[in-house]
């Protein structure tokens, strides 16, 4: 039986970020489950699991790794924005921007006025006022 568990699960993509996500959700949905008895809210479950399970056990690894990579660039841009705000009020003598192509989290001095930025890391050109 350990051998058909093992050779059922070749091959199989398993965990990565996403799927990290998308389960954290599943528990969120399960918990508001039990607290509304609401159809949207067990189906939105439902979806989530099949989901989760669809992608741990595919076999199809670079379309998930592609699916993944999105996601993280997505969360990526998310995260840093809001330590960019957060910075921003920490810091009074700089103000913090986040490069609309990579997400890089950049530093300019307070009171230039419109300036335009270039990112150290990706080379993209933005105009922001400081």
């Amino acid at each position: 039986m350990k051998e058909k568990l093992i050779r059922f699960f070749a091959g199989r993509y398993g965990n990565d970020s996403l799927n990290q996500f998308l389960f954290i959700l599943e528990l969120i949905f399960l918990a508001l489950s039990f607290f509304t008895p609401n159809i949207i809210v067990s189906f939105l479950f439902f979806l989530v699991f099949f989901s989760y399970l669809f992608r741990s056990m595919s076999r199809n690894i670079y379309a998930r790794q592609a699916e993944n990579m999105k996601f993280i660039a997505i969360r990526t841009k998310i995260t840093h924005t809001f330590k960019a705000v957060r910075k921003n009020f920490q810091e009074t003598s700089y103000r913090h921007f986040v490069c609309p192509k990579c997400a890089q989290i950049i530093r300019v001095p307070k009171g230039k006025g419109n300036i335009e930025i270039t990112c150290p890391n990706c080379r993209t050109r933005f105009s922001k006022k400081v």
